[in-house]
């Protein structure tokens, strides 16, 4: 299908030149044979380095075409692509997607450079590919055409910018900066290139071999450096045995060639979180066992004797691997099957940032660029663990946070910001919204919130028809001001309807980001951190978490539903909402009603063309009672269809048990329903 496209695109151009791009693996194959002519081009954009153009001169190329094996390799050459001619046609051709991608339907620029757009087709390939063709009376800049073709997969927002603005150099250097359309290529000895008076970057990034650099000479714009994958090959450092010798190298050449750095994991290409995530997560916990390894010269993963992913040299994993490797209950690392050092590192961390359980022997000293949190999760997982359903999913939670926050592309460059001293915009403040009409739970759910970790908070308590005055209120409220975090108090009157509460409290918030909190719920010291991670990956408008653990008091009983997580859903727990303010006003806020308010915010996200992503929900456990709740289910809707149930208030381990309540001076004056639970793992 996509050669069929390709060769009528070619007869249709016209007398300019063709110029034909691949990215990813095997996709040579789709360009053979097709009716070429004198003059055009046939171009590995994997083997582009920035900055090098594809004319000489400003010729118009008739058709321009890439076709990409996956999403993520797309993404990576946008990079590159920016170099290409100007064109009349366009084709983007992705040979496979994840099932869990929207189809590649552009979301065009905001600055009238399509308002003479003559076509557009997008149509389906095979069962999980797609073409995507545009048609143009005058050519136009082509690298922002593929960049709004691969928006279009991730719906309308883009995630978080990454920062800072980069040069680059070297062939290698697109895995470094991967879907960004604004890095400039740049001499190896500089200068960046000025737009009038201004640099366009302000960081350089050199990739290289072996050979030392040539001195750098722009003064204005710091630059670093770091080797190509290629240059620490184990057949290259230690002989035609390397592979066999890998897993138990401790202090060699090869170990001083890995570790050119004090901080190794700066060494390692970071991972592009935002197409190898844990989007598509499945419980598999009956799943078979893969396997990390060498199969004659390339690293696999192996069911049985069947591969089902080879890992490129690079040690890229893409978004259709990881799909092709979620009905696994988990893989087991081969220390020795990779093509070297730092291809094995970012595989291994590809994996773990996917979401993919992963056990293995100890882990090599060479593959100390994984970073501490990596390497221990590994050192203590156990494959008996991957057979029980619960046990598996923390493994993987915890996998994916340390290899997204170690190893997550703006997390690298942050860091690499900061060793070459780069100032960059901090990180987005958090609002956390908190309502409640019972005193006696402001400390319990004050003490929630002050134990989050990993993110910069503020708290607007709102006092729904009590007062702050309350002895046990402002204990709690002193309690919590004494660990340093903001809190900002509000009193509403009691007959003010919920929504509208709640719209007041967003209005006293600061944060670039809202978090709703309810005041009888548990929430695990990561929570927030987690749904900021979903929201960097998921590019969604909300996130949130399922409610998968449900504490039923009257009962005294935990049931664990274990949802569906990781994916585009319609429902969340209410008191598990992140998004952005501007999504609020968007949306037109809470309605003034006095229950149903979070359906009612998920319906108009949904209707405004917006996307909800549901992460995991191990790290929250809902608390039903009696009554009292704006979300009126009886306790049988959460004896349905759960997974298990424990007598008592079991949660996950992620958990981490259960905080004292802020301004508690001795057990007797502890509010009701918020007595002290011993926790742990079930």
């Amino acid at each position: 299908m996509i050669t069929t496209v390709l060769r009528h695109a070619l007869r249709a151009r016209g007398g300019e030149p063709a110029v034909l791009c691949h990215t990813g693996a095997e996709t040579r194959a789709d360009l053979a044979g097709l009716p070429t002519a004198p003059g055009d081009l046939l171009l590995d954009l994997d083997a582009q380095p920035p900055g090098q153009p594809v004319f000489d001169d400003d010729r118009v190329a008739g058709l321009v075409a890439v076709v990409a094996a996956t999403t993520t390799d797309l993404n990576r050459v946008l990079t590159s692509a920016v170099h290409l001619p100007r064109a009349v046609h366009v084709v983007a051709a992705l040979v496979a997607t994840p099932g869990h991608q929207e189809p590649p339907v552009p979301v065009g620029p905001g600055m009238g450079q399509w308002r003479d757009l003559q076509e557009l087709r997008v149509r389906r390939v095979d069962r999980r590919g797609w073409v995507c063709e545009l048609f143009f009376p005058n050519a136009i800049e082509t690298a922002p055409v593929l960049d709004a073709v691969l928006h279009g997969t991730r719906g309308r927002r883009r995630g978080p910018a990454l920062a800072p603005l980069a040069a680059l150099n070297g062939t290698e250097a697109a895995l470094w900066r991967p879907g960004d359309t604004g890095a400039h290529g740049v001499a190896a000895q500089g200068p960046v290139p000025l737009r009038r008076v201004t640099p366009v970057a302000d960081l350089a990034l050199r990739l290289h071999d072996h050979e030392t650099p040539p001195a750098w000479t722009d003064e204005a714009v710091p630059a670093l450096d770091r080797t190509s994958t290629d240059t620490d090959s184990w057949d290259g450092l230690t002989g035609p045995d390397g592979h066999t010798r890998a897993a138990g190298i401790a202090d060699t050449a090869v170990v001083r060639a890995a570790h050119t750095s004090t901080d190794p994991v700066q060494r390692i290409a970071p991972v592009d979180e935002t197409t190898v995530n844990p989007t598509g997560f499945a419980k598999a916990e009956n799943g078979p066992l893969g396997e990390l390894t060498l199969h004659g010269d390339r690293a696999v993963i192996r069911q049985g004797r069947k591969d089902l992913v080879t890992v490129a040299p690079d040690g890229t994993v893409t978004d259709v691997d990881l799909a092709h490797l979620r009905h696994l209950r988990g893989v087991r690392v081969d220390w020795t099957g990779h093509s070297g050092p730092r291809a094995a590192v970012r595989a291994v961390a590809s994996l773990a940032a996917g979401g993919v359980p992963l056990v293995s022997d100890p882990v090599p000293a060479w593959a100390a660029g994984l970073g501490r949190p990596l390497t221990e999760l590994l050192a203590n997982a156990a494959e008996a663990d991957l057979s029980d359903r619960l046990a598996r999913e923390e493994h993987s939670v915890r996998l994916r946070r340390a290899a997204l926050r170690t190893h997550g592309l703006r997390s690298r460059w942050r860091a690499l910001a900061a060793e070459a001293g780069v100032p960059v915009p901090a990180g987005p403040r958090i609002s956390v919204i908190l309502c409640t009409r019972r005193p006696e739970m402001v400390g319990f759910a004050l003490a929630q919130i002050a134990r989050q970790r990993g993110v910069d908070l503020e708290t607007v308590l709102t006092l729904h028809g009590f007062p702050a005055a309350l002895p046990r209120v402002r204990a709690a409220i002193d309690a919590y001001r004494a660990t340093g975090l903001p809190i900002t108090v509000h009193e509403a009157p009691a007959d003010q309807v919920f929504g509208s509460v709640l719209n007041d409290s967003v209005a006293r918030a600061c944060g670039d980001l809202i978090a709703k909190w309810d005041d009888d719920d548990w929430y695990g010291p990561e929570h927030l951190s987690d749904l900021v991670l979903a929201r960097t990956y998921s590019g969604a408008e909300l996130v949130g978490t399922g409610q998968d653990f449900v504490f039923l008091q009257e009962v005294d009983l935990t049931v664990w539903r274990s949802r569906e997580s990781e994916t585009t859903t319609r429902f969340i727990a209410g008191g598990t909402i992140l998004t952005d303010r501007v999504v609020l006003e968007e949306t037109g806020g809470f309605r003034p009603l006095p229950r149903a308010i979070d359906t009612q915010l998920l319906i108009a996200v949904a209707r405004g063309g917006g996307r909800v992503h549901r992460t995991h929900g191990l790290g929250y456990v809902l608390r039903r009672t009696g009554g009292g709740h704006t979300w009126s289910e009886d306790m049988a809707y959460f004896l349905h269809n759960y997974a298990r149930q424990w007598s008592g208030w079991r949660p996950s381990s992620l958990l981490e048990g259960e905080p004292a309540p802020l301004g508690i001076g001795n057990a007797q004056e502890q509010p009701v329903g918020a007595t002290q639970h011993t926790g742990g793992h079930p």
